[in-house]
Formats: C-alpha cells, sequence, structure tokens
C-alpha cells in the first residue's frame, strides 16, 4: 500500500480529506445534536415553537454543508484520479520507451498494453474512492467514538472495542483477498497477450489449421480468468458480511444497553436518543472503506507491476552532451551478455569518421549486438563503447540518438499517412524537403503512383505496400534525418534482383559523407565498404578484410 501511497497527488489528496473530515465529524454532531433536541422538544414538549423553527433552519443548513462537502469530496477524489492515471501512465511510457526495444523484445505486448491501458485503470478506484474512504475512517469514527464516551461512556466502550475488531478482521479478510487479486491480474495479463499473440499469428494459424486449437487455449485463459475472478469476489462478499454483521451487532448492542438505561431512567431522553445517532455514523465510514476494499485490492495488484517495470533500469542514462567535431566510434574490447547467454566477447573496432564498416556473420553472431549498442539500446557487460573519447553510456541519450539514422531489416510503418511516415525522420521538415528525401530514396515514382499519393493511408505496419515500397521508406526518413552516423541493419535481405538494385543505388547515395555501418550476412556486399569485419560466436574473426 505504501508504493501507492506515493503515487502523484495521492497525498495532497489525503491531507485535502483529512481536512473535510474533520469538518464533517462537526456536522454530524451537530446535524444529529439538532435532530435529537427537535424530537425531545416535540415529543416531550420542553421546547419552545419559536426554539424549534431555528433548530429546524439551522438542521437544513447543517444538512446542506454536509452535502456540499460530500460533492466537493467527490470532486477533489475525481480529479485527483484523473490526475494519477495521467501521471502514471505518462511515466510508464516514458519509461517503456527509455528501457528501449531490448526490453520490450523480451515483454509480451498484449502484457505491457494491459498495464499501460487498464492498470493505470485500475488506480481510479484506489485513488478516487479508497484514499478518501481510508482518511475518512481513521478519522470519523474515533473523533465520534470519543464524543460518544463523553456522553455515555459504557456505548463508548463497547465502540471502542468493535470498531478496531472490526478492522483486524477486514484486514486478515484483505490479506486472503491480496494475492487472489494478484493472480487476477495476473491472469488478466496473460489473457490480453494470448489474444494480440494470437492476432498477429492468425494467418499462419488459419494456414496451419490449428485456428481452432487457438480459440479453444483461449477459451481455457478466459474460463481461468473467471475462476480467478469469482474467488476475488467471494473473498469481497466474505469483507462485507464481516463488516455488516460486526456493524449491526454492535448497534443493536448500543441500542440495548441504552435502552436499559433510559427506560431506567439512569440516561435522559435527549442524550440517548443522540447516542443512538451517532453509532450508525461510527460504522458508516467503515462500511464505505469496506465496499471500495475490493477497488484497493486491484490497484495494489496493478501497481505492483507498475513499479516492477519503472524500478527497471534503463541503459545508457548520462547527461553529457555528443562531442563536437566529426564522430569517431570506437569498441574496447566489448562483452554483452543478455542473462546468461554472451552475445559479444572481447570485441574491439573502429569507425572514424566518414568511414563505412560492413560487419558480416552468421545469424546469432553478434552483428545486430553491435548495433544495438551503438544506438544505446543495451549496454556493454564489460569494455566500452567510445564517441571522440567519450564513453558513450555517459552521453545524453536522445541528443546522441539525434546524430544516428536507423534502417532496420524490417523498417515499421505506423498507421497514418506516407507523408506522416517519412517526417519521422525529422517532425519539423516540410513538405518539400519530405518530397525531396523521397526522392533520393527512390520513393518518389512509386509515391506518385498511390491514389492520395504522399496523403495515402499506409495501413497497419504498412500493410498496403510492399517489401521495397516499405524499405524505400524508411530510407526516404534516414535521408530526411541527415544524421552523421548511418546503420543499416540487413537493408537488402528481404528484396527481388529488381528492387534490391534501387534499393543498393539509393543508400550509395545516403552513405556519401556519412559514418555508415552495414550489416549483412553477405559479404559480397563490401563493395563501397572501407572495411569488414566478419563476426562468429560473438568474436571478430581474423582477418579483417579492408577495401579502399
Amino acid at each position: 500500500m505504501r508504493p501507492l501511497m506515493r503515487l502523484p497527488g495521492v497525498r495532497p489528496l489525503a491531507l485535502a480529506c483529512a481536512g473535510l473530515a474533520l469538518v464533517t465529524c462537526g456536522l454530524v454532531l451537530a446535524q444529529w445534536s439538532l435532530v435529537a433536541r427537535i424530537v425531545n422538544g416535540i415529543f416531550l414538549g420542553r421546547q419552545a415553537p419559536a426554539v424549534l423553527t431555528s433548530a429546524f433552519v439551522a438542521l437544513a443548513l447543517v444538512w446542506l454543508v454536509r452535502s456540499a462537502l460530500v460533492g466537493v469530496r467527490d470532486v477533489i477524489a475525481a480529479r485527483a484520479a484523473a490526475h494519477v492515471k495521467r501521471e502514471v501512465r505518462g511515466r510508464l511510457l516514458a519509461h517503456l520507451l527509455s528501457l528501449g526495444p531490448l526490453y520490450a523484445a523480451g515483454q509480451r505486448a498484449g502484457e505491457l498494453t494491459e498495464l499501460v491501458v487498464e492498470g493505470a485503470e485500475r488506480l481510479e478506484g484506489f485513488v478516487g474512492r479508497f484514499v478518501p474512504g481510508s482518511v475518512f475512517a481513521a478519522v470519523l469514527p474515533p473523533l465520534l467514538a470519543l464524543t460518544v464516551l463523553f456522553l455515555d461512556p459504557l456505548s463508548g466502550l463497547i465502540l471502542l472495542f468493535t470498531g478496531p475488531v472490526i478492522v483486524v478482521l477486514l484486514w486478515l479478510v484483505g490479506t486472503m483477498a491480496d494475492q487472489a487479486a494478484k493472480a487476477q491480474w495476473l491472469t488478466l495479463g496473460r489473457l490480453s497477450a494470448s489474444f494480440v499473440d494470437t492476432l498477429r499469428g492468425l494467418p499462419t494459424l488459419v494456414v496451419f489449421g490449428r485456428d481452432r486449437e487457438r480459440l479453444a487455449a483461449l477459451r481455457g485463459a478466459d474460463e481461468a480468468y473467471r475462476r480467478v475472478t469469482l474467488g476475488v469476489l467471494r473473498t469481497a462478499f466474505l469483507s462485507g458480511f464481516v463488516l455488516e454483521f460486526g456493524a449491526t451487532l454492535s448497534t443493536a448492542l448500543v441500542a440495548v444497553t441504552v435502552g436499559v438505561r433510559l427506560f431506567e431512567g439512569a440516561l435522559p431522553f435527549e442524550r440517548a436518543f443522540l447516542v443512538l445517532l451517532l453509532a450508525p455514523e461510527f460504522f458508516a465510514p467503515l462500511r464505505a472503506l469496506g465496499a471500495d476494499h475490493h477497488a484497493s485490492l486491484e490497484a495494489r495488484a496493478a501497481g505492483e507491476r507498475m513499479f516492477a517495470v519503472l524500478n527497471e533500469e534503463a541503459p545508457g542514462q548520462g547527461g553529457l552532451p555528443v562531442p563536437e567535431g566529426p564522430l569517431r566510434i570506437e569498441f574496447r574490447d566489448v562483452t554483452l551478455q543478455y542473462g546468461e547467454r554472451t552475445a559479444l566477447r572481447d570485441v574491439s573496432l573502429t569507425l572514424p569518421p566518414g568511414s563505412r564498416l560492413l560487419l558480416v556473420g552468421e545469424s546469432g553472431a553478434g552483428k545486430t549486438s553491435v548495433a544495438r549498442l551503438l544506438l544505446g539500446f543495451a549496454v556493454p557487460t564489460s569494455g566500452e563503447v567510445r564517441v571522440n573519447g567519450v564513453s558513450l553510456a555517459d552521453l545524453d541519450p536522445a541528443a546522441w540518438r539525434e546524430r544516428i539514422a536507423y534502417v532496420p531489416e524490417r523498417p515499421y510503418l505506423f498507421p497514418g499517412t506516407v507523408r506522416e511516415n517519412i517526417r519521422l525522420g525529422r517532425p519539423d521538415a516540410t513538405d518539400d524537403e519530405v518530397v525531396e528525401a523521397a526522392r533520393a530514396a527512390d520513393a518518389h515514382t512509386f509515391i506518385s503512383g498511390l491514389a492520395h499519393r504522399y496523403d495515402t493511408e499506409v495501413g497497419a505496419e504498412g500493410a498496403r505496400l510492399s517489401g521495397g515500397e516499405r524499405l524505400r521508406l524508411a530510407l526516404a526518413r534516414a535521408f530526411l534525418r541527415d544524421a552523421e552516423v548511418l546503420i543499416l541493419d540487413e537493408p537488402t535481405s528481404q528484396l527481388d534482383a529488381g528492387s534490391e538494385e534501387q534499393v543498393r543505388a539509393a543508400l550509395e547515395r545516403l552513405g556519401q559523407g556519412r559514418t555508415v555501418l552495414t550489416i549483412s550476412h553477405r559479404a559480397a556486399l563490401h563493395r563501397g565498404h572501407d572495411q569488414v569485419i566478419e563476426l562468429e560466436g560473438g568474436r571478430v574473426r581474423e582477418p579483417v578484410g579492408e577495401w579502399a
């Protein structure tokens, strides 16, 4: 619960609710004191009509103010909940971006989506209902019990004894429900991830005739979520029963003791009636807290996963500016491990300013790991990557990436227009600059043939374009970025001969005057490169080829 209380805006909300609870306590006492006085005056005839009229007016004012305070509390809580959701969702997204694609690749997309979208929503019940309810439950009952203790010591002792007992019972039931709520959240995350995986792999499932089998697995996951949810609800109903039973029994006990002494003449009517009116008010905040306890369990389960993500250390979070001048990049005895697997071992290489390096090797040799290190998506386990003599880990990652253009093997195109996808390279680029970049990437011709030219929607992941067209849009992004360092990851591996020739010509133009790192399975692409380095098993294999 403590990590959730550290969420932005929760403590100010708790302080505001504490102040409202103190005012509400005074209004509760005033309201029921007036009711007791009015009833006593009407039925026992001890008050003048003018006094009763004044009491009715005062009661109406107190009731209006108390109702207004309830509205104020709800508005404050709703605004705080909206603020917390926005802040937490923003922090999660920002931190996931700083963790980089290497972290995201190790997670299931559906679970992360569920965490960012639904997990933040689960905080609304905690902030909007449970926090105000817990503050009111901590302030109102003790003050009301002390008031009753002053009015009637025996009734006050009953409330002071039964109140903590009910709270302890609620805590015990809540402890049982906590594990069930965590299991519910994990099951929901798995269900969401399975659904996303099914959608992504739907063509494969249909082709191999496994769609019905996958549907059965999804139904099984849905049934598991239903069972876990019912378990959480059963625990919630149990906590509600414990609370209602304890509150009803305690109120009845107070009523019996007060009634006996009233009958015996040991208590005046007005005081006895006031005690009976205050007893339900004593348990009202506890009842409300019990009703909202389920929201806190859901928020705690989601929050635990959120804080686990937020506590992940992001790679390369230095703050130094990128050194001025032409960039010289050096790998010095770099070793990189993913868990227990070693991807690179004692790799040393140099990219002088304006040079072109071709990195070749079989799949799993460590080529992509070199690109990840250079992009700042990973940090060396040992050794160092240096830029003009400064450790890359000490540089501001955002500033460093502004000096880099990256063309992956399978470029990702976002839903939107051709123009919007090219403009990712430089968001402030003009339309003329976008067209110029497309011409340089040999993409303008096919774009001009599209239905709406640069305003054509490309579809999810560029589904409406061919592989060569998607790659040329990625090259147009790189041209538009006009960065000093260019990283090309298998730029022609997915292309036919005709498209490959067009892309090679565009790559040749793009690499002019830049430092280029090209990753490929084929050493035959050595033309135009200053040096070729082959990786094998994460090590640099000798000899190193050099071409002028």
